[in-house]
């Protein structure tokens, strides 16, 4: 059985399989300016040519998480198609805090 390891920290998530290299993805989504119902997901930003039309909406302010809709999405962008392809009926996980 592999174990996947996430640290979801307030600024970056680091997630990977426990034998092989971590990965660094924002832990935030970002919107367009202009058409706000684009949104991308934490490494979806590296698709975008000119990220200068972004802003972006964070969980977490001052290590609190404040915004529950966008830590969902960047979890389900994280273990979902798109990343790990985890299926959530054979997930045993484990969370800490400190």
């Amino acid at each position: 059985m592999t174990t996947l390891v996430l640290d979801n920290g307030a600024y970056s998530a680091k997630i990977g399989y426990s034998h092989e290299k971590v990965s660094v993805i924002p832990n935030c989504q970002f919107r367009s300016k202009t058409s706000r119902l684009k949104t991308f997901t934490a490494n979806q930003l590296d698709e975008i040519k000119d990220p200068s039309g972004l802003f972006y909406i964070l969980p977490f302010q001052k290590g609190y998480l404040v915004n529950w809709d966008v830590q969902r999405k960047v979890w389900d962008h994280l273990f979902g198609k798109e990343m790990f392809k985890l299926l959530t009926n054979h997930l045993k996980e484990i969370i800490s805090y400190r």
